[in-house]
């Protein structure tokens, strides 16, 4: 399900677009540079301006498919929500633009006894 969509500005490295659902209406929201990087820290912030300040809904890692195409992996946290959930933000062919999908997690059958 496509719940967001986004311009890329390479010349800033920047993903800025809305991210839409029945209960999470975002727009202005950016995807920038996280600026200290370590091993496991996030390739990207999730940020959206606010009246003073920016607001960070979540973070992005880089990553690469089975069938070789990269994404970035998302985590998005919001306290109204009972959990963070993830999504994708999957670059378009031409680089120009990416869309946010996000699908209900498999739920894991219960081991028999």
């Amino acid at each position: 399900m496509i719940i967001g969509n986004f311009s890329y500005k390479q010349a800033e490295d920047t993903y800025t677009g809305e991210i839409k659902t029945l209960t999470l209406l975002r727009g202005s929201v950016t995807f920038r540079p996280a600026e200290a990087k370590n091993d496991k820290g996030p390739d990207y912030r999730v940020v959206v301006q606010g009246e003073t300040s920016q607001v960070e809904l979540g973070a992005a890692w880089k990553r690469q498919s089975q069938n070789g195409r990269e994404f970035l992996s998302v985590s998005l946290d919001d306290p109204g929500l009972a959990r963070p959930f993830n999504a994708a933000l999957m670059p378009s062919e031409d680089g120009k633009s990416a869309i946010l999908i996000w699908s209900r997690p498999v739920a894991k059958k219960a081991k028999a006894k």
